[in-house]
C-alpha cells in the first residue's frame, strides 16, 4: 500500500508531544494543566480545522479514583468490627451478645457500600458518588474540517489529554499488582460472604465459634490485600506522553495532513465530514467522552456519526483494535473495526483484535449509547503490562515515531475507504 505519513509528519506530532510535557506537565482532570493543554490543542487546531470550539463541562473527577483508598479502609474497619463479634461470642470481650450482632450488621454495611462503589464508579464508570467529592471544570476541544462536497458521512477521530495518577500497585508491584486487583475484589467478596453467614447464624442463635474462627484467620490473610488498595495510586500525575499525548498527536496529525492535501482530490474527503476530538477527563472516568455524548446525542444519531478512538500508543510492532470492553460492559461496532482491522493488516502483519482486559476507553461512552464505534491503541493488557502504563516512565522517549505515523496513516486510510462509499 502507498504510505501516506512521511517523516516531517512523524517528526510533528513526536515534537508536539515533547512540547506540551516540557511545557505543561502532567494534566490531571480538572486542572489547570489540563486546561491549559486543551488551549495548545486549540491553537494547533485552527491551522488546519474550518471551525474550532471547546465545550465546558462541569464533573467530579476524584470520584472516579479517589473512594478507592477510604472503601480499602472501611474493608479493614469490617474485619476488626468481625473480630470484635466473633471475640464477644467467645466471651473474651465482656459485652452483651447483641452487641455481637450490632457490630455483623454495621461491617455489612459498610462492606457493601464499599462494593457498590467499585461496582458503579471504578468498573461500571457510573457517577453514582459523585456528590461526596469537589466539582471541577474540563474542556473538551473540537475541530470540524468540511468535505468538499455534499456531506454523507460524519467521522470523529479522538484521543485525550489529561493524564492518569501514577498507580503505585503498577510502579512498586509490576504485573503483581495487577493481579492485586481482581485478587483484592476476591477477597472482599469472600469477607462480606463470611460476614453474612455469622449474621445468619447469630439470628438463628446458632453457635458455630470453629468455623467463624477460621474466617477470622483468612480475613487477616485478606487484610495486607486490602491494605495495597489504600496506596492504590498516588495524587502525583504522570507526565502521560503515551496515554495519551500519543494519541492526541495523531489526531492532530490527520488534521495536518488533510490540510496540506485541501486540494488533492485523492486524498481530501468529498463527501465524509471529519470531527477532531481532544476529550478531557478520560482518566477520571471517560467524563468528557460522557458529556459530549450527552450533549450532542441527537445531533449523532441524526448524522449517522461514528468514532474511531485512540489511546497509548507507542510501539510499531503493537496495534490493537479493540472488539470489547467488558469491564465498562461494551461492545464495539464490527461494521466499523473489522474494515479498520483489515487494513490494519496490511500497514502491519502484527495487528490484532482484542478486547480490553482492564479500565474503558473514550470509545465505550459512544458505544454505550449505541453510537458506532471502535477503539485503536498500543496497549495489550491481557497479555503484558507495560512499565510506562501510568506510572512515572510515561515520557516521551518510550515512543517510537513510526508508531505515531502507523496509526495515522491507518486512520487516514480508512476515512478515504469511507468517503469512497
Amino acid at each position: 500500500m502507498i504510505e501516506l505519513i512521511d517523516e516531517k509528519f512523524n517528526n510533528y506530532m513526536y515534537e508536539f508531544i515533547e512540547k506540551i510535557c516540557n511545557d505543561v506537565g502532567p494534566r490531571e482532570s480538572g486542572t489547570e494543566q489540563e486546561l491549559q493543554a486543551g488551549d495548545i490543542i486549540e491553537e494547533e487546531f485552527k491551522q488546519f480545522c474550518d471551525e474550532t470550539h471547546q465545550e465546558e463541562y462541569v464533573s467530579s473527577p476524584h470520584a472516579f479514583l479517589g473512594g478507592i483508598r477510604y472503601g480499602a479502609m472501611l474493608v479493614c474497619v469490617s474485619i476488626i468490627l468481625y473480630w470484635m463479634s466473633l471475640l464477644i461470642d467467645l466471651n473474651i470481650i465482656p459485652l452483651h451478645y447483641d452487641y455481637s450482632g450490632v457490630f455483623l450488621l454495621i461491617s455489612i454495611i459498610l462492606i457493601i457500600f464499599t462494593i457498590s462503589y467499585f461496582i458503579l464508579e471504578v468498573m461500571k464508570y457510573h457517577e453514582t458518588y459523585d456528590f461526596l467529592f469537589p466539582n471541577r471544570t474540563s474542556k473538551n476541544v473540537i475541530g470540524t474540517i468540511e468535505p468538499k462536497g455534499e456531506i454523507k458521512h460524519t467521522i470523529i477521530f479522538s484521543a485525550h489529554h489529561d493524564s492518569a495518577f501514577e498507580f503505585n500497585t503498577f510502579y512498586y508491584l509490576k504485573r503483581f499488582g495487577q493481579l492485586i486487583i481482581n485478587i483484592g475484589y476476591i477477597a472482599v467478596g469472600i469477607t462480606l460472604i463470611g460476614i453474612l453467614l455469622k449474621l445468619i447464624f447469630f439470628l438463628l442463635r446458632i453457635e458455630f465459634p470453629t468455623l467463624f474462627f477460621v474466617f477470622g484467620i483468612i480475613f487477616i490473610c485478606f487484610t495486607p490485600i486490602v491494605a495495597v488498595y489504600i496506596l492504590f495510586h498516588s495524587y502525583k500525575p504522570v507526565l502521560g506522553a503515551f496515554d495519551n499525548l500519543s494519541a492526541v498527536s495523531i489526531v492532530l496529525g490527520i488534521g495536518k495532513f488533510l490540510f496540506e492535501h485541501k486540494d488533492d482530490e485523492k486524498f481530501f474527503p468529498k463527501h465524509t465530514r471529519v470531527i477532531l476530538i481532544s476529550f478531557a477527563g478520560e482518566e477520571s472516568g471517560l467524563r468528557g467522552a460522557k458529556r459530549y455524548v450527552k450533549a450532542h446525542y441527537d445531533e449523532l444519531k441524526n448524522n449517522g456519526t461514528i468514532l474511531v478512538n485512540m489511546d497509548s500508543i507507542a510501539k510499531k510492532d503493537t496495534l490493537v483494535i479493540l472488539d470489547k470492553e467488558p469491564g465498562i460492559g461494551t461492545k464495539h461496532d464490527p461494521t466499523i473495526y473489522e474494515p479498520i482491522y483489515e487494513i490494519a493488516r496490511e500497514i502491519n502483519p502484527k495487528a490484532k483484535i482484542a478486547s480490553l482486559s482492564f479500565g474503558a476507553t473514550d470509545a465505550a461512552a459512544f458505544s454505550k449509547k449505541n453510537i458506532p464505534a471502535a477503539s485503536l491503541g498500543g496497549l495489550d493488557l491481557g497479555t503484558e503490562l507495560v512499565p510506562y502504563y501510568h506510572t512515572r516512565f510515561d515520557t516521551p522517549d518510550v515512543i517510537e515515531k513510526e508508531a505515531l505515523g502507523q496509526m495515522a496513516e491507518l486512520c487516514l486510510k480508512y476515512l478515504m475507504k469511507l468517503d469512497n462509499e
